[in-house]
């Protein structure tokens, strides 16, 4: 069988607003663990997988403080991977490729290779998925549009229309004119969604110029989803 027509009305939903994220500059994106959560909503958890089709180191550097070895990493990976989707039965419908360049900034050597590594297979998964329309993501590439830029579809519909391009909105972008947001914004974004209800925001602000000595608004992805962790766990006091 094909997806169900509940599926496929489904994708063709436009996107919860809740779901949406505004990075520094005000771009519109979903964040990558909701775009895992919304796979498994829509296809089940045996409904989809991903490959790794390609993996390659770009580079890896030590930092230097005063010429001399600081003990701290800049990383990038390449990555190439494959998205799977299967029907109920398990019977693969599609399958999109995708790839996408991850980066770590200031790191123990080990975690700039972990952060580095997972967050170019995030971020490939994310856009591969964005392929499957609206749920995740594709109408917020036209200037953060929040109705649904499919809109409609002529497969997997008992009720089809005259013309599936009849209703659709006017399209502000295009190409690579959507680029992805900044790591730094959605790291920010991140810690602010755990602080919300939680922590003051300022009095987290304070506690990060005192570990790393800079403005958080001034701080590497790095550094503040470093500092996300450590907050998590009751390490930092606030």
């Amino acid at each position: 069988m094909a997806f169900s027509q509940r599926q496929v009305q489904q994708l063709l939903a436009p996107i919860n607003a809740k779901r949406v994220l505004r990075d520094g500059k005000g771009q519109a994106h979903v964040s990558q663990h909701d775009v895992t959560a919304h796979l498994n909503r829509i296809f089940g958890f045996a409904g989809w997988d991903k490959e790794i089709l390609h993996e390659e180191l770009v580079f890896e550097q030590e930092r230097n403080t005063n010429g001399k070895p600081a003990g701290r990493w800049d990383v990038c990976y390449r990555v190439r991977i494959r998205l799977i989707v299967r029907d109920a039965d398990g019977v693969e419908q599609t399958r999109k490729d995708e790839g996408s360049v991850g980066t770590a900034q200031n790191q123990t050597r080990a975690d700039a290779h972990k952060l580095a590594y997972t967050s170019a297979i995030s971020l490939a998964l994310k856009r591969a998925a964005k392929d499957l329309g609206d749920q995740f993501g594709l109408s917020l590439y036209n200037k953060g549009q929040l109705t649904a830029l499919v809109k409609s579809t002529l497969v997997g519909l008992d009720e089809q229309p005259a013309d599936v391009q009849a209703d659709v909105e006017d399209i502000v972008a295009m190409g690579d004119g959507e680029h992805e947001p900044d790591p730094a914004a959605l790291a920010r974004d991140e810690l602010r969604d755990y602080c919300d209800g939680k922590h003051n925001l300022k009095a987290v602000a304070g506690a990060f110029v005192a570990k790393y000595g800079l403005e958080l608004n001034r701080a590497d992805a790095d550094d503040v989803s470093s500092f996300t962790a450590l907050l998590k766990q009751g390490l930092v006091a606030v």
